[in-house]
């Protein structure tokens, strides 16, 4: 896959439209349905990915659905749905680690982080290593994936809080999605 182009322009922003990221999804054989779910007081935008055989995946937990903000005659529905659309792109993006035209794609090349082997099981539930939780870091900002949306979907507060085996899955899920995806090389 390639970058996905912003083709839709806001109030003094661009952004990739729903139908955009729809559409490079299925000329790959990918598709997803996404549902609101609750937690701790707040809803939650998740997303399942589907792969090309039918195959469904975990639910991924994406963006907080945020309270829309009104100024001077704002309809109150137009504004939630405006909200909503905004919460499902970004967590689309989030869910299949896609980028943007203008994210860095320095997170598609080659991972320098060695990680060639999951945690030992003495090891795998306690908090991720700090060289883990800077690659996520890394590897976020270079995919225009919020980290929050990372924590929030193993239902952690930030990543350095996420176990070992959970960090090790995250940077692994990265470095597939690279080969599979970017370099052509599943």
């Amino acid at each position: 896959m390639q970058l996905i182009k912003k083709n839709a322009k806001g109030y003094g922003y661009t952004y990739t439209d729903l139908a955009e990221i729809t559409k490079l999804l299925h000329d790959n054989g990918l598709s997803y349905y996404q549902f609101i779910e609750p937690y701790e007081g707040n809803d939650y935008i998740m997303t399942v990915v589907i792969d090309a055989d039918g195959k469904e995946y975990e639910p991924i937990r994406g963006a907080k659905v945020v309270e829309a903000k009104l100024s001077g005659k704002d309809n109150p529905v137009q504004a939630y749905g405006a909200s909503l659309t905004y919460c499902r792109r970004y967590s689309l993006l989030m869910a299949f680690g896609l980028a943007t035209t203008d994210d860095d794609a320095a997170g598609f090349t080659q991972n320098k982080f060695d990680n060639p082997k999951p945690p030992t099981e003495k090891d795998a539930h306690k908090t991720s290593t700090k060289e883990q939780a800077a690659e996520i870091k890394k590897l976020c900002a270079a995919n225009g994936v919020d980290e929050d949306f990372i924590a929030d979907s193993y239902m952690k507060t930030k990543v350095e809080d996420l176990s070992r085996i959970q960090a090790y899955t995250v940077i692994n899920r990265f470095e597939d999605f690279r080969k599979k995806y970017v370099s052509g090389k599943a």
